[in-house]
């Protein structure tokens, strides 16, 4: 099917006529701009030659990701960066929220709503020579760079030429964002609601007994691959998930494991296969196949950075990790391997913090300096979904094998390009709906530009307003944190050419919700679970179960035995839980698919909330408030008819006149 150009020059043209002239609609504008952006069409000119349309799409989807999100990159570095926003007014700038064309638009309108679009005067020409910056890398761009082109030279006044350049982007990101609906198989992510949970403490035949089913006959070892049905999958269904994430299925080392709890499943012994105490490789991949059956994706860990100090990866070759070979004694920070005749010293695993390194000394140093090495695990990761059919991968601290952190970290010269790029659109192009979560505290527009789907919300604090990440704004209780970690929220949920967010109140790794927020839990626990993007739970937190040690948090340690009493926990907790859950599936078969708009308190108000706005339904609306501080507070919200005072964990969902 070839591409029909004269219809978006027409588009643009008309976007450039006095408004007086222009007779179509945006609602028109949109729908016609969004046609425009066929992959399949477009994808030819872009890789001549290309052996299959496939590959043509893959490379369309990347360019279509740099413009909307990313930008241009050499190697590990960005070649456009955010645009920066001038008040002249009153002497203050803005980032914009992404490097891509969706962060510039999104910024742009909301600040000219706040403030007014002649709080801005004078940057008409930065804007421009931006939009050429940014587009100019990708061929497929050059009619609306023509168009910008044509703007920029034409007779209107400042204020016309800015009005007509929001209306031409807006509708050049609608079609953008049409198409990566159409051509990104992994979207499905943005939006998924993750179940995490731990299969050697998870418990089944408890939680059947305490959900009301009969535990499976017969006698002899359980292994929990074989014998979780479709019915336990149905029952994080019907909780409102759609993707499980069993974490801890890989097999652990036994060389320096720790505790006595059958070690960290964090140690992994062979990146490429599932613990045989769970089941075996045949018996998981029923297990995938029943999920599926249930209407789940199955997500599973990829352990990036390092191994147990037994692992089969270091047997294969000591120098896929950091390390050395010396006749003497190893380094305190280090462990000896036998390898061929010789001894190596291996670094532990490890991590920058201090100004130094800090190790878990029951793994050994992955060498991402190693260019055989990044084609190991490149091998491994795609072998998951061309063994298991597995849907998605949550990368164990993933920012730690960028390049520039891993070089800075250890000490290495690089290759040019970063490994995620080569692992992310290899596992792609055997499975395009494979999606990639990153766990990250840092660094993560650099991982949202190797091609990351998803990324944590926890610890953001690389932008100009400060702390963003979502699980550290909440837990403080901070309100002016919580209403900019909000406002980061809604605009990753909007964009789709970027990575999206991951929100939680509690993982594996964090101690038990009601530990963290108190009181604050209901308020907390619905702004998560009703935020349109993706969202995840622990298991056992839905009955407020909580097994920590004093040495060790988490609500289910790994360094002792430890399993879910599913007729324990908190009955206060089990019940905020199926309020909330109750709760975020009515309103999700209400509204259908919606996005949020971010609510701003009045001065002296201290509670956050956010406005949900059907995209199925045009015009259905809600306003979600609700307060995680530590005080009351005074909450008005004129247009829901609400005046009323919040208590700390309190929340209401209103609707809007």
């Amino acid at each position: 099917m070839g591409l029909c150009r004269s219809p978006l020059k027409l588009i643009l043209l008309l976007l450039l006529l006095p408004a007086r002239v222009l007779c179509s609609t945006p609602e028109a504008d949109r729908s016609g701009a969004a046609a425009l952006f066929d992959g399949a069409a477009a994808a030819g000119p872009l890789l001549p030659g290309a052996p299959d349309l496939k590959d043509a799409n893959a490379d369309f989807l990347r360019q279509m990701k740099e413009v909307l999100s990313s930008g241009a990159w050499d190697g590990s570095a960005p070649q456009v960066r955010h645009f920066m926003f001038k008040n002249a007014q009153e002497g203050w700038t803005a980032q914009a929220q992404g490097v891509g064309l969706e962060g510039f638009l999104w910024t742009k309108k909301e600040l000219e709503g706040k403030y007014g679009a002649a709080a801005f005067s004078g940057q008409t020409e930065d804007y421009f020579n931006y939009l050429e910056g940014l587009l100019k890398p990708v061929a497929w761009t050059g009619d609306l760079r023509s168009a910008l082109g044509a703007l920029k030279t034409s007779a209107l006044t400042e204020a016309e030429k800015n009005d007509r350049l929001n209306l031409i982007l807006e509708n050049y990101v609608a079609g953008l964002q049409a198409n990566m609906e159409r051509y990104d198989g992994a979207a499905w992510a943005k939006t998924a609601r993750v179940y995490e949970l731990f299969p050697r403490a998870y418990n089944l035949d408890g939680r059947r007994g305490a959900g009301g089913f009969k535990a499976p006959g017969g006698s002899g070892r359980t292994f929990f691959f074989r014998d979780f049905g479709v019915s336990d999958f149905e029952v994080i269904k019907r909780m409102g998930f759609d993707a499980v994430w069993p974490m801890g299925i890989l097999p652990v080392g036994v060389r320096g494991q720790t505790g006595t709890g059958g070690g960290s499943p964090y140690s992994i012994s062979d990146h490429s296969t599932v613990n045989p105490d769970l089941g075996t490789e045949e018996e998981f991949r029923g297990f995938v196949k029943k999920a599926h059956q249930a209407g789940l994706k199955v997500i599973v860990d990829f352990v990036v950075n390092h191994t147990s100090l037994d692992s089969k990866l270091l047997a294969e070759n000591p120098d896929y990790f950091v390390s050395y070979r010396y006749a003497g004694a190893c380094p305190s920070d280090y462990f000896d391997v036998s390898w061929s005749g010789a001894k190596y010293c291996v670094h532990h695993g490890g991590f920058e913090y201090g100004g130094g390194v800090s190790s878990w000394i029951d793994t050994a140093q992955v060498n991402y300096s190693n260019r055989a090495l990044r084609d190991r695990m490149t091998s491994i990761v795609k072998g998951w979904v061309t063994k298991f059919d597995v849907d998605g991968f949550r990368v164990d601290m993933a920012y730690l094998a960028l390049n520039n952190v891993f070089s800075r970290t250890w000490q290495k010269s690089m290759p040019r390009d970063e490994f995620y790029r080569q692992l992310i659109w290899t596992v792609k192009a055997a499975k395009p709906s494979a999606a990639f979560m990153a766990e990250a505290y840092a660094y993560q527009e650099d991982l949202g530009a190797c091609g990351f789907d998803t990324i944590y919300s926890k610890h953001e604090e690389a932008r100009p307003e400060g702390q963003t990440g979502w699980y550290n704004t909440t837990e403080s209780g901070n309100a002016a944190q919580v209403a900019s970690a909000l406002n980061r929220a809604a605009f990753l949920a909007w964009q789709s050419g970027g990575a999206g967010s991951v929100l939680f109140i509690g993982n594996h790794d964090e101690p038990a919700p009601e530990k963290v927020y108190g009181r604050r839990l209901p308020a907390a626990l619905a702004l998560t679970l009703l935020y349109p993007g993706s969202v995840m739970m622990y298991s056992g937190a839905e009955i407020g179960y909580d097994a920590a040690v004093p040495a060790e948090h988490k609500p289910l340690p790994f360094s002792v035995p430890c399993e879910v009493d599913w007729d324990g926990g908190d009955p206060a907790v089990k019940r905020t839980y199926q309020e909330v859950l109750a709760l975020s599936a009515r309103v999700r078969a209400e509204l259908g698919a919606y996005e949020i708009e971010p609510l701003w308190p009045a001065p002296g108000q201290t509670w956050a909330g956010y406005i949900l706005k059907s995209r199925d339904k045009p015009g259905l609306r809600r306003a979600l408030i609700g307060n995680v501080t530590y005080g009351a507070t005074r909450a008005e919200l004129p247009q829901a008819g609400f005046s009323g005072s919040l208590q700390p964990g309190e929340y209401r969902l209103l609707e809007l006149k």
